[in-house]
């Protein structure tokens, strides 16, 4: 039972550190784009968001070390081949942001790269959904590259400044991310509270 639960907390922690991160990124890519036409009101918001989500890090890494190595974890064959591929969805994603990055700026596009950067992101979640059987990756897959998406038709059509439509895909992402760092604090609260 306690190392059910050491996993999942785990799980949680690791979750929690990624959509910190990501929020942030998000975050300083908007506030860039918005040139300050929010006071830094966006980034108050969501640095307050961020601030919750490192309270529940602490609190989970904390509650981890209370539970006591009953006995040696050892991951099972088909654990060890899910990471591999976890791995490997994680490096595409990474060579298809670099990628995507030296073509636009090579056919002079590069203002194009914050709504291709979000669809690479967006394009992830549907392999990790089947890989780990999460039909919350789906629904952050769908919301995300379809953001993307409407931000290179904003960006392509003149619909709007490329600042504006670049600042309005990174705050859709970061609550993307918000999103996934609350389902994190849901399930590391979970496993905590079956102990």
């Amino acid at each position: 039972m306690e190392i059910n639960v050491k996993r999942e907390v785990e799980k949680a922690i690791g979750g929690l550190f990624f959509m910190i991160i990501n929020t942030a990124i998000w975050t300083l890519i908007a506030e860039y784009y918005l040139e300050n036409k929010d006071n830094k009101m966006l980034g108050l918001l969501i640095g307050a968001v961020i601030l919750v989500f490192l309270f529940f890090y602490v609190r989970f890494t904390k509650f981890q070390k209370t539970i006591l190595d009953t006995a040696v974890e050892s991951k099972t064959p088909e654990e060890e081949k899910k990471d591999k591929r976890f791995l490997w969805i994680f490096g595409l994603e990474g060579l298809g942001i670099f990628l995507a990055k030296n073509i636009l700026i090579n056919i002079n596009h590069n203002e194009l790269f914050i709504p291709f950067f979000a669809l690479i992101v967006g394009l992830h979640f549907f392999p990790l959904g089947k890989l780990f059987q999460r039909k919350f990756d789906y629904y952050m897959g769908i919301w995300t590259s379809t953001v993307a998406i409407i931000g290179l038709y904003m960006i392509i059509e003149k619909v709007t400044t490329v600042n504006f439509a670049n600042a309005i895909v990174s705050i859709c992402c970061a609550i993307s991310t918000i999103c996934y760092g609350v389902k994190m604090i849901v399930s590391g609260q979970k496993a905590i509270q079956n102990k």
